[in-house]
């Protein structure tokens, strides 16, 4: 019989944020705008309803929102050992969190509250500045060089 080799830390780790990766991508999918656990910010009665090619094209942008979510949740639970220990690598970490899990939520919103300009006020400011701020701070947090400058 031939043994298997006890993974490494590098592989349990990947595997690890597989796992979580997976888990998160399922939650995004039950507990999104349509799924079956989604209720709470189902999607606004006015919405048009899509079909055809349009219909695919919003499912197949919806499960990489979706993956998306998985992947944040992976580096905001598993991730944060591999932005080191450098000075802003916390700030970094959060930054990617951000940038990879904010889109479901901000996509279920859309579809919840729809074309009102109370509600898309609120979901703009949050994740569309949300989203520049994060890109700044991770630009912030990026190790510079001085000779470089």
């Amino acid at each position: 019989m031939i043994g298997v080799a006890p993974a490494g830390p590098a592989l349990r780790g990947l595997l690890r944020f597989g796992a979580v990766a997976v888990a998160g991508t399922a939650a995004a999918v039950l507990f999104g705008p349509t799924g079956p656990l989604g209720g709470f910010w189902a999607p606004t009665p006015d919405i048009p309803a899509p079909s055809g090619a349009v219909l695919g094209g919003l499912v197949a942008e919806r499960m990489i929102e979706n993956l998306a979510f998985g992947a944040g949740l992976a580096i905001l639970f598993t991730g944060r050992r591999w932005f080191g220990a450098a000075a802003h690598a916390g700030t970094a970490w959060l930054a990617s969190v951000w940038l990879l899990a904010s889109w479901m939520p901000h996509g279920a919103l859309h579809v919840h509250h729809g074309m009102r300009p109370e509600g898309l006020l609120v979901i703009e400011w949050v994740f569309h500045v949300g989203v520049i701020a994060a890109v700044v701070a991770l630009l912030w947090a990026l190790p510079v060089r001085r000779r470089d400058m």
